[in-house]
């Protein structure tokens, strides 16, 4: 009898140290909520909570609206796209705010990936980042997320980005902080369009894409062949095809990394660039 009753308690006493060494494992998802730290006028940045340095060197980093454009149209809605590459790291956050000339929050952010990012709101500025489980990404983090430009011409606008690369070891140091500021004009003459521009440029959609697009060739030259190449941003070829359709769905053969990609449209007597996004 006391044999049973003593393999009856060292298999509860196992079993509470395994409930216990289980519970104590961590959620992959810890990075913390962030708050105001986009170095916009008026806010800290990262490093206001990390003790990092701030912009230390050049690293693989890209902010950019889409098309690299440095212009606003009224009304009108742009991707943003944030890219950092990091060997040997495994967390990554950032955070964004919009302001017009007088420091007020303009325009409207939204969101692609609500896995990733998120939007709040915060001492009455708007602001998108990263989502704990949007910090978690092995050597490299991509992000991309809407911003819709005011409905009124509100002078220029800056979006400002303050990220972080952590090296994950649960402290407040031995990281890395990076800042960023996209400058946008309004445009101008907005809303007046010139009607001859659709007839004589390619359309590519979507430009974030899984696994294909769809290609609108310039209607001029339907009945001519037309090379289509995509390159990924090193400029190594990852795919060519031809056609001689007026529109075209190129299906990516190979598993491609997020990031950004460029498309050429080759047509006999001019190319045509477009910058792509692998979500």
């Amino acid at each position: 009898m006391k044999k049973k009753i003593s393999i009856v308690l060292f298999s509860l006493l196992s079993l509470m140290i395994l409930v216990s060494a289980t519970s104590s494992i961590q959620s992959p998802c810890d990075s913390p909520i962030v708050g105001d730290h986009s170095g916009a006028p008026g806010e800290t940045n990262c490093s206001g909570c990390h003790s990092s340095p701030v912009n230390p060197d050049m690293p693989d980093l890209h902010f950019e609206v889409e098309g690299n454009i440095n212009q606003y149209e009224v009304d009108s809605t742009y991707l943003i796209h944030i890219r950092i590459k990091r060997a040997g790291h495994s967390k990554f956050g950032f955070v964004c705010s919009s302001l017009d000339t007088t420091n007020t929050s303009v325009g409207t952010f939204s969101l692609i990936n609500t896995t990733t990012t998120r939007t709040y709101t915060l001492g009455g500025r708007g602001y998108v980042s990263h989502t704990p489980c949007g910090a978690d990404s092995q050597d490299s983090a991509t992000w991309t997320y809407k911003w819709k430009a005011p409905s009124v011409n509100k002078g220029k606008v800056k979006i400002y980005m303050s990220m972080l690369v952590a090296n994950h070891d649960e402290a407040l140091t031995g990281d890395t902080t990076y800042t960023r500021i996209l400058q946008l004009n309004p445009l101008a003459f907005a809303g007046i369009k010139d009607q001859n521009k659709d007839l004589y440029k390619t359309k590519v959609f979507p430009t974030v894409f899984t696994n294909s697009y769809t290609i609108e060739f310039n209607p001029t030259a339907n009945n001519e062949f037309k090379t289509i190449s995509l390159f990924d941003v090193h400029g190594k070829l990852i795919q060519k095809d031809i056609t001689k359709e007026s529109n075209y769905k190129q299906e990516i053969e190979r598993i491609l990394e997020s990031g950004i990609y460029l498309l050429k449209v080759n047509y006999s007597n001019k190319t045509e660039n477009f910058k792509l996004f692998k979500q």
